[in-house]
């Protein structure tokens, strides 16, 4: 069950009406009313789960009870050394026996084997037959998030179980995020929700958008995406630009697609979840790029990888192996594949360049005497915005490749300009996603940047509901494509 698809509508209606006129219909004890909501959510949630496969129902509940009881261990001990000791149980349950063994088994086993078999002519562990878990990392890192902030003394420890499966297992980012902290989600299971209070509007927007990045674009040129990448040998190196941009461009709505329905999805039902992506292609630094793209991971990884490590309160030195090791953990927190680790170690690489062309090169943008800069202002920031998202786009063949060789033959044909397939569907794909991209940028940056635009009528925004509707679904393809980030 995906957003994009039927019968997610038809879940997600009878979800709705259930919590916003059955149970009011029935409950007269608003009291009352909040626990048998909370648990009609917990068990949709589970449903939606595990409508991918029953048996993941099984993984996600021991995590919840794993970090619901060490919480409450946490909250009730004050020697400092247990209190280490349970987060550590916490940390290693999750990380290794749970994330750990679904997710990164086969690589580690395989890799270890490619070595054996090299230096002993055999394969010393055996590889298994494990299905990952769709949303394994997303759910795991919300949950450690609440753990180690009860551990900090950030937040006190969740006494009540349901709420705490809920704030794991809430369906609209169970399985692609945004990731949500228990700073931000659990008080907003303690504040009663009506009906009126929802901002219908931005809602069905946000969901609208999803459904068009999602199930329009992303969709629509994925078979064009996926022949290349699948034969990089076999086509031109036009062709293997063009997949290197669109395989970007895709990650991108893809990923945002889900992330704007699943806000929408939350705030249909009063719940709000954090913005995941924020214009990243105007970005023209390193930096910018990665402040506006998959925000609530860089959240998370700033709050519990980079500022423990001492963040940017380190020698300069030190700073700098904080920033590229931040990317490494980002690299393989997203795949179990030496392209991922490759792709977060590039990103680091980057950034680090990018912090040492800053110190060698002190900004002028702000000296009153650098006229110079003001009078090339916009080449100079369009000439910043290509090279940064070449960059981006260039890395991404890695992220986007099926194999390590894959993504190296797809950049030799690159760089070394060699011949093959090119057929004019793909400079088509090519330009209208472009144009798409462009445009949304530019309407997005003037509306929620600077602030400009006015508002729709209502009326008329309720009366376009129906034609956008038929719109969507008239260029939607007909075959649907799992979400990327499914396999996260």
């Amino acid at each position: 069950m995906i957003f994009s698809d039927f019968e997610y509508f038809v879940f997600f209606l009878f979800v709705f009406f259930t919590v916003w006129y059955l149970f009011p219909a029935i409950f007269s004890n608003e009291t009352k009313e909040t626990r048998i909501l909370h648990i009609f959510l917990l068990v949709s949630s589970y449903f939606f789960y595990m409508s991918w496969d029953y048996r993941f129902g099984a993984l996600i509940l021991l995590s919840t009870a794993i970090d619901f009881y060490v919480g409450i261990k946490l909250s009730n001990e004050t020697r400092e050394k247990v209190r280490y000791y349970l987060l550590l149980f916490s940390l290693i349950t999750n990380l290794v026996f749970i994330l750990g063994f679904f997710k990164y088994y086969n690589f580690v086993v395989t890799s270890m084997n490619s070595v054996t078999n090299v230096l002993f002519g055999g394969e010393m562990l055996p590889v298994l037959k494990i299905i990952l878990p769709a949303g394994i990392s997303f759910f795991t890192f919300q949950s450690l998030s609440y753990t180690i902030d009860v551990y900090r003394k950030e937040i006190p420890a969740e006494k009540d179980f349901i709420r705490f499966a809920l704030f794991v297992s809430f369906f609209p980012q169970l399985v692609a995020g945004p990731i949500v902290t228990a700073r931000t989600f659990m008080p907003q299971l303690y504040n009663p929700k009506k009906l009126e209070d929802i901002e219908f509007r931005v809602a069905i927007r946000f969901f609208m958008l999803g459904y068009f990045k999602k199930a329009v674009l992303s969709d629509m040129v994925a078979p064009t995406i996926d022949t290349i990448y699948a034969n990089p040998g076999d086509h031109h190196a036009y062709a293997l630009l063009i997949a290197a941009a669109l395989g970007g461009i895709q990650v991108y709505l893809d990923f945002s697609g889900y992330s704007d329905m699943a806000i929408g999805s939350a705030m249909l039902l009063g719940y709000k979840l954090p913005t995941n992506f924020n214009l990243p292609f105007i970005a023209t630094s390193v930096s910018g790029f990665w402040r506006r793209w998959h925000m609530t991971l860089n959240s998370w990884l700033r709050d519990y990888i980079y500022i423990p490590m001492g963040g940017s309160r380190v020698t300069s030195v030190r700073r700098k192996f904080n920033l590229w090791f931040t990317m490494f953990v980002s690299g393989v927190w997203h795949g179990a594949q030496w392209t991922f680790v490759f792709w977060g170690s590039l990103n680091g690489f980057f950034y680090v360049l990018e912090e040492v062309w800053k110190e060698w090169f002190p900004d002028k943008k702000e000296s009153s005497d650098f006229s110079l800069f003001r009078f090339f202002r916009v080449p100079i920031w369009l000439f910043q915005n290509i090279l940064n998202n070449s960059i981006f786009f260039l890395g991404a063949v890695f992220f986007r490749s099926l194999t390590w060789e894959n993504a190296w033959i797809h950049l030799k044909g690159i760089f070394l300009f060699q011949g093959g397939n090119l057929r004019p569907y793909m400079w088509k794909d090519f330009l209208w996603i472009i144009g798409f991209l462009t445009l949304g940028h530019i309407v997005g940056y003037f509306l929620f940047e600077k602030g400009k635009g006015k508002q729709i009528p209502a009326s008329l925004e309720f009366a376009m509901y129906p034609i956008l509707f038929l719109v969507l679904n008239l260029a939607t393809p007909e075959n649907s494509v799992p979400f990327i980030y499914f396999q996260f």
